[in-house]
């Protein structure tokens, strides 16, 4: 199941109406995590199994909402005036989902 525009403006709690230079804004953001997360695990997302099923798991859905939520709370290139800590939960979700990374 994709992750729609809607599904993110849930997630990160946002007037759900169309507003054109939200949601664009919000479009890219969605790309640039699932392009991320694919990067993480080296595969596309979704992906298709064995059998030719779409195979999109619910932990890799919710590492990608989650990456949407850092980028939207996040815009600038610099963090100043405070702690900065990595969220290990991204990781964690996409772990298992990794392949081709050797021995």
């Amino acid at each position: 199941m994709p992750i729609l525009l809607s599904d993110v403006k849930i997630h990160l709690r946002l007037d759900p109406e169309p507003d054109a230079d939200t949601d664009r804004e919000l479009e890219g953001m969605l790309a640039a995590a699932i392009d991320n997360a694919s990067q993480y695990i080296n595969r596309p997302i979704p992906w298709v199994d064995e059998q030719g099923n779409e195979v999109f798991p619910p932990s890799v859905r919710a590492a990608i909402l989650l990456i949407v939520g850092d980028l939207h709370e996040n815009r600038e290139g610099i963090i100043t005036g405070t702690i900065v800590a990595r969220n290990p939960t991204v990781e964690r979700l996409l772990h298992f989902y990794r392949v081709g990374l050797g021995v």
